[in-house]
């Protein structure tokens, strides 16, 4: 087998063991959002507000694109829904922060067992299995950043 022949089999190999860890992961991460009966939006103005610790409605708008108007539609149910509350700025009156109640920390805390699984699966390999596979992920992520720069000229 030529070293061609090799790399490509090599490849295919990591494609395929890939795609068998993100369907795990993507099949925990679906019974997450069907049992949240949430839109994919509403996930998605809920992750915003989760990472960006107490946004502004606008922060919210800005981080998803869309319209003032629309992102506060979508607290509105989120907040209808109990996973978030308003409050006032601290130091502010005018602007309102999205902050997730008890019940929405529970949800994220839910969502967030996608990365804690893969923790998990990486702890259970041996030491030299563990610094290869960081090594050749780090490699791939940089070959994927430098591929991303030479789009962007």
């Amino acid at each position: 087998m030529s070293d061609v022949e090799t790399t490509l089999e090599a490849a295919d190999g990591v494609l395929k063991a890939m795609r068998q860890i993100f369907r795990e992961l993507a099949r925990n991460q679906q019974e997450m959002m069907m049992q949240s009966d949430l839109s994919m939006g509403q996930v998605k103005a809920f992750m915003a507000i989760a990472k960006d610790g107490d946004p502004s409605v606008g922060v919210v708008a800005k981080e998803l694109h869309i319209g003032l108007s629309a992102a506060s539609q979508m607290v509105e149910r989120l907040v209808k829904a109990g996973l978030v509350e308003r409050h006032p700025h601290p130091h502010d009156r005018r602007i309102t922060q999205c902050v997730l109640s008890d019940r929405g920390r529970e949800l994220y805390h839910q969502f967030e067992a996608g990365p804690r699984m893969l923790r998990a699966w990486l702890e259970r390999l041996d030491g030299e299995d563990l610094m290869s596979l960081q090594r050749g992920i780090g490699a791939l992520a940089a070959v994927a950043a430098s591929g991303r720069h030479e789009r962007e000229e």
